[in-house]
């Protein structure tokens, strides 16, 4: 198997891993504060990548790259808090759906510092996908601004995470960036939460199950897959394949929640996941 056929597999599988979390953290969310689903999320990936490592050299090659990591799992901290704010006050399709800004946030980045042009299709793009922000946060003939400024506030850390991610993968083993990106998280979160005092010792048992599952889909398998696709294919073809997440976040909502999408969502959704492939397919095109 060529490395696009990899990196199609492992996109495709990330997608489906991610896509889950929103509604696993919808279930925690209504039970116990931000913080403390954060704390338990990345405290069992942590758990989980000590276990799966095993090899003393990939703990060696975190702590030589430790300032990298730190970049690494400063923006994925800060993007996880907005992120699980975003779930609490938007519900988990939103999150979805608005959460492929990422992908465009990413474009527009590797742009500016690599210094590439706009083509007519990218700004096509990048206009429907903003329509498609707009309709989706239009509901009950209120614009939920709050709510969508959080979320998007997430995404842009997120995208500022996968472009040095991308960049340090050429020197960093992609599972070394992974475990140590959880690592670190678990401390910044852990520290955020104690000094703000957000951090709840009184913690339903169904939780723990919870966090668990959602912390091995996420944080451990959907990212570990996520840059093993980085590491053999291009970040804006890998970031479109994964715009496949929103629509299944849509069904495990469904089936786990019983959720069911808005007109709203679904065709502001649909605009901004068309946005992004246009963006992303058409990406070095030129005019």
């Amino acid at each position: 198997m060529g490395n696009k056929q990899k990196g199609i597999l492992f996109s495709i599988l990330a997608g489906l891993t991610i896509g889950l979390s929103p509604v696993i953290a919808k279930l925690i969310v209504n039970l116990v504060n931000s913080e403390t689903m954060l704390v338990l999320w990345f405290f069992f990936a942590s758990i989980l990548f000590i276990l799966f490592l095993k090899s003393f050299r990939k703990i060696k090659d975190i702590i030589k790259n430790w300032k990298k990591i730190i970049v690494i799992g400063f923006l994925t901290g800060v993007g996880s808090i907005l992120w699980t704010y975003g779930i609490l006050y938007a519900g988990p399709n939103n999150v979805a759906f608005l959460g492929q800004f990422t992908t465009i946030f990413t474009i527009l980045l590797s742009i500016v510092f690599l210094k590439e042009r706009f083509t007519k299709l990218e700004i096509l793009g990048v206009m429907i996908a903003i329509i498609g922000v707009f309709t989706l946060s239009y509901e009950n003939t209120e614009l939920r601004i709050f709510s969508t400024l959080i979320i998007l506030g997430s995404t842009v850390c997120y995208s500022l995470s996968n472009i040095f991610s991308k960049h340090f993968l050429k020197k960093i083993d992609y599972l070394s960036l992974a475990a140590g990106r959880s690592f670190f998280i678990f401390l910044f979160i852990s520290s955020y939460s104690l000094a703000l005092g957000k951090l709840q010792l009184n913690i339903p048992p169904i939780v723990f199950g919870y966090t668990f599952l959602g912390s091995f889909c996420g944080a451990f398998l959907g990212f570990i897959l996520f840059y093993k696709a980085l590491e053999v294919f291009e970040i804006s073809k890998s970031m479109a394949i994964r715009t496949i997440e929103p629509f299944l976040t849509a069904i495990f909502s469904f089936l786990i929640l019983s959720l069911i999408p808005t007109f709203n969502q679904i065709l502001g959704g649909t605009m901004i996941v068309l946005g992004v492939i246009i963006m992303s397919l058409t990406k070095g095109v030129n005019k």
